[in-house]
């Protein structure tokens, strides 16, 4: 009988140790697992950064957009603007603006362009073209040159300055591309 009890003890003894051993086993991978979640996205901006310096180039509109290097947005073509790798992950995390309040375009512009984008309250300037777009008649020097915005596309000028639907400065584009911009964007050209 005593050995009955014995073993029972030792029986209880070691499957207790085994379960503790075994949770915390789990227990130890559950906190790598959600390390490794909640360093997911800051490896984003990390990896990107391949000279270790530190720092990224990143799109204020398009905060998945990242570089290591000084270039245009692959889906704007807005230059990307310097940020801290760490910056650069906050703003992926909020999904969209930029921490340089100087550059930021806050929500409610946003919200405000997307109704003037949707023909709500749109302002009326000789910019923003409608119907078929003749873009060789925009370019009144005849550089071969126009100003064009790379969210509002039928915004074009001949010279130099802002979008008057979201404030973005206007880029400088060939007559072809501007043309070639505006058929991708489903707007007719002449």
């Amino acid at each position: 009988m005593k050995n009955i009890i014995k073993i029972t003890a030792f029986a209880l003894a070691a499957t207790f140790l085994s379960v503790m051993v075994l949770s915390a086993q789990d227990h130890g991978d559950m906190k790598k697992t959600e390390s490794k979640t909640k360093n997911h996205k800051m490896m984003d901006a990390k990896m990107m950064d391949k000279n270790n310096d530190g720092k990224v180039f990143q799109c204020e509109m398009h905060p998945d957009q990242i570089s290591d290097k000084a270039e245009d947005c692959s889906k704007c073509e807005a230059k990307l603007s310097e940020v801290s790798v760490a910056d650069a992950n906050k703003n992926m995390m909020k999904g969209g603006m930029m921490m340089d309040h100087s550059k930021m375009m806050d929500h409610d512009k946003m919200k405000d362009h997307d109704k003037m984008k949707k023909g709500h309250s749109m302002k009326e300037s000789h910019v923003v073209h409608k119907g078929v777009i003749d873009v060789a008649k925009i370019d009144a020097n005849k550089d071969g040159k126009v100003y064009q915005d790379t969210m509002d596309w039928n915004v074009i000028s001949d010279k130099p300055g802002e979008c008057p639907l979201c404030g973005m400065k206007l880029k400088e584009v060939t007559i072809d591309q501007a043309k070639k911009n505006l058929e991708e964007h489903g707007f007719k050209v002449k």
